[in-house]
């Protein structure tokens, strides 16, 4: 009697919801390789070579975890954090400085999740980062990646998004910051808010997304609206991007066109006109091809409509090699070609670029970023 009431017992509680249960997935990255830049152009001049072993130059190197636990219902609670990891040095991932943390805080968020659509907040991947690198062959790693040359929020701190269901293949991403850069002022009139809307179609080998984002501030010196700009009021970051790409099998192309505004009126009064003003756009394929290997190509440019008219290219070639589902190596070349104005330096991190504050940007700091046009990488990663 009393082993037929365990049974039973047992029975029961396996039958039960399963409310209130965590699944918690612990995942990573490491990426190790050497990377060689070199070369003049344009305004890049007496630049100097480098060759280097660093980390993260295919993508960054990281440790995450993510979780979810079923509140009933078919509603769900989420949860994601992440870290970038120094396995190269202190510094971390390539370009990081001496000083800097071994553990960076990357893509971290608690939210909900049901039937009507998921709702995140946190420290949020960028939505327009997301779509270079999702387009792009080189999906923001290597020095063949288009990425950098662009202006980018790689993520918004003090963000909440929320994703739609997805419909007969569409969806919609809805995104707000109240403070871009994490640097929070008295007040908030000078934070620099953002606010994205992006829809997204997939049907089979067919990818299409546009996207809107606008940054707004009341303080003309952030370095989000150009950094050194001078003598202008009332700044807004407007930028607009369209992709898409098809999948035939033997072949995955793929374009991206983009346009970067910066709207501000003179500090003393006058007619609005633009601070900044760029056209970006590229196409890229990737190739798989006898079984473990994948070439990867993508030719864009930076089209600078404003009176400077420093434009800038890039075209990027590399090759992968899958060791395994898990390991891979990969080698790669890119080169910049550069306007007589133009100062665009080779890099293997996406976010070279970060600032929106057009050609050359966050790209002419010194350290990593401060060497040459041309470069090439060779390197090994593994997940887990």
């Amino acid at each position: 009697m009393q082993k037929k009431m365990i049974v039973l017992a047992l029975a029961a509680i396996s039958a039960a919801p399963a409310f209130a249960q965590s699944n918690v997935t612990i995942y990573g990255r490491v990426d190790y390789g050497y990377l060689q830049r070199s070369g003049n152009d344009g305004g890049v001049v007496n630049a100097q070579s480098k060759g280097e072993f660093a980390a993260g130059l295919q993508a960054g190197s990281r440790v995450g975890f993510r979780g979810t636990e079923d509140l009933g219902n078919g509603l769900k609670a989420i949860f994601q954090v992440e870290y970038g990891i120094g396995n190269d040095s202190v510094g971390g991932n390539l370009g990081a400085p001496a000083s800097a943390a071994t553990w960076v805080n990357r893509n971290s968020s608690v939210g909900l999740t049901g039937n009507w659509g998921t709702v995140v907040g946190g420290r949020l991947d960028g939505v327009r980062y997301g779509i270079f690198n999702k387009y792009d062959a080189f999906q923001g790693g290597t020095v063949g990646n288009f990425t950098q040359m662009t202006s980018q929020i790689d993520r918004a701190d003090n963000a909440i998004a929320y994703v739609s269901p997805r419909f007969s293949g569409f969806q919609v991403t809805l995104a707000h910051s109240t403070s871009t850069t994490g640097q929070e002022n008295v007040g908030n009139n000078d934070d620099l808010k953002l606010y994205t809307i992006m829809g997204n179609y997939e049907n089979g080998p067919i990818s299409l997304t546009a996207d809107y984002e606008t940054i707004r501030t009341n303080d003309p010196t952030a370095a989000f609206i150009g950094g050194t700009l001078a003598g202008i009021a009332d700044p807004e970051v407007k930028v607009w991007t369209l992709a898409g790409s098809y999948d035939f099998g033997v072949v995955k192309v793929s374009a991206l066109w983009d346009s970067h505004k910066t709207e501000a009126v003179p500090a003393g009064g006058g007619a609005q006109f633009n601070a900044v003003d760029y056209r970006d756009y590229f196409i890229s394929a990737s190739v798989p091809f006898a079984g473990k290997f994948t070439g990867k190509f993508t030719w864009g440019k930076v089209d600078d409509k404003t009176a400077a008219n420093a434009d800038s290219s890039k075209w990027g070639i590399g090759l992968n090699y899958a060791l395994s589902k898990r390991t891979g190596l990969y080698a790669d070349y890119g080169k910049i070609s550069n306007d007589t104005g133009a100062t665009q330096r080779i890099s293997a991190s996406a976010n070279a670029n970060a600032m929106f504050g057009g050609s050359g940007g966050a790209s002419n700091a010194a350290g990593f970023n401060n060497i040459g046009v041309k470069g090439f990488d060779i390197g090994i990663a593994h997940t887990f």
